[in-house]
């Protein structure tokens, strides 16, 4: 296993493309090279990359996110010979926060051969690693799986390796233990969820890494504070002396005459507050999902002599005839009431779509200045940036914390944007906390 730790602006996508063209030209006919990323976005940007090369991605390289590589290449062709189950789809509807209440809905989901996205890792992790109470039945199906699994996969590159699970992990292990050849790129500055397990990797294995530091993104004078809070061997470097590095202050700013004057391209802060507010609402495709899931199995049990494709159809119809409707009525059981005038379901049923369709609506406090949270705008970046810096990064940035975690490796991200100008935003809480002398020491703006 071959480890890569670049960071922010450090030309990731483009090495790893050129990884895999050199794997591709050097590997056997028969065996396919596997590229793994955890975003869409991601694995389309090395597909441009490889297409640039070679006109098309080539049928035996499989470039794919970390859930389609999972259900497609080890769930979909083995779960069933373990496990006896062969599921028909995958859900991405959103699930309860409760522990108990999520695992509930992601086993009726199930019991209908229905796979939810988020429960993707642990099932491909049953198929090649273990299951507890594997008899040694499963145990040498497990070894048959294997040793088929190698017999046709030459390498397998992982892309923004910082964002690997423990039980990407545990599989990450399996597959190191028969042999299958690995390449690791990503960042572990860059972990917003907090796994910690690219670092982990570089511990059990340090002469197997190498340390990518020159930045092709950000000017010297934006490092200059982003490596306060890096490891040495990770300083990065930039050829970029030009750029600017402003701070302001809250205190003695109109913000909102400041953002629309600017013309900023990413405007972000580390969480909304009681003065800004950031787009963390849920993903509409998500809540249509979940809204169509939900309507579905109230007319399975309403309607049980319509066909499948009938209750799917008229499921996919109501959703969006509910969503229409109450954006513009704003009272869920209105909507319900005008939408399903004839149809009376059971309270249960009731009660999950009026909760399901709620979900459907964006609740913008408009006396809020509206900016993005730092999680939304990792992997992007603008010639013009805007950063409010509020006191849970502040304490890091300023040495008063250290020590490797997720709100760290916030502050990182959110002064890594930039290709040119970044201006940081000194929240009032900060400058009472810390004040100005502390804080032009940190960030010197000459």
């Amino acid at each position: 296993m071959k480890i890569s730790i670049a960071g922010a602006g450090s030309g990731k996508t483009t090495k790893m493309a050129d990884k895999i063209i050199n794997c591709y030209e050097n590997t056997e006919k028969h065996l396919n090279i596997y590229c793994i990323a955890f975003t869409n976005n991601a694995a389309d940007h090395i597909k441009d990359k490889l297409s640039e090369h070679f006109g098309e991605t080539p049928e035996r390289i499989k470039v794919s996110t970390i859930h389609s590589f999972l259900y497609q290449e080890i769930i979909r062709p083995y779960y069933y010979l373990l496990y006896g189950r062969q599921y028909g789809m995958v859900s991405n509807i959103k699930l309860p926060t409760d522990p108990k209440t999520k695992n509930w809905k992601i086993n009726e989901l199930d019991k209908v051969n229905i796979l939810h996205l988020t429960a993707i890792p642990q099932r491909a992790k049953w198929v090649m690693v273990k299951k507890s109470g594997d008899k040694k039945h499963e145990k040498n199906i497990r070894k048959i799986i294997q040793s088929t699994f190698i017999k046709y996969c030459g390498a397998i590159y992982i892309d923004e390796a910082q964002d690997i699970d423990g039980e990407f992990l545990e599989i990450l292990k399996i597959f190191e233990s028969i042999g299958i050849q690995m390449e690791l790129m990503g960042d572990p500055k860059q972990d917003l969820k907090g796994f910690g397990n690219l670092r982990k990797l570089v511990e059990i294995c340090p002469e197997n890494v190498n340390y990518i530091t020159e930045c092709h993104r950000c000017p010297q004078k934006h490092l200059d504070v982003s490596n306060l809070i890096v490891r040495k061997d990770e300083n990065q470097k930039s050829q970029k002396s030009s750029g600017t590095l402003s701070i302001i202050f809250e205190s003695e700013s109109d913000i909102r005459e400041l953002i629309d004057i600017s013309c900023f391209d990413l405007k972000y802060i580390s969480a909304k507050n009681e003065r800004f507010e950031t787009h963390n609402q849920e993903d509409s495709s998500t809540c249509f999902d979940t809204l169509n899931h939900e309507i579905g199995i109230a007319l399975t049990n309403l309607l049980s002599d319509s066909s499948e494709i009938t209750v799917a159809r008229c499921a996919y119809y109501y959703a969006g005839k509910l969503i229409n409707s109450y954006q513009k009525t704003h009272n869920a059981k209105k909507t319900m009431s005008d939408v399903f005038s004839i149809l009376r379901f059971s309270k249960q049923d009731y009660a999950k779509i009026i909760q399901a369709l709620q979900l459907t609506e964006e609740k913008i406090n408009e006396g809020k200045i509206l900016v993005s949270s730092i999680e939304s705008i990792k992997g992007k970046e603008g010639n013009n940036c805007f950063f409010v810096l509020t006191t849970d990064l502040a304490e890091y940035l300023f040495a008063k914390k250290s020590g490797e975690n997720k709100t760290k490796n916030k502050l990182y991200v959110a002064l890594t944007r930039s290709l040119d100008k970044l201006t940081i935003l000194i929240a009032n809480e900060v400058e009472e906390k810390y004040g100005r002398g502390i804080i032009h020491k940190y960030i010197n703006c000459r």
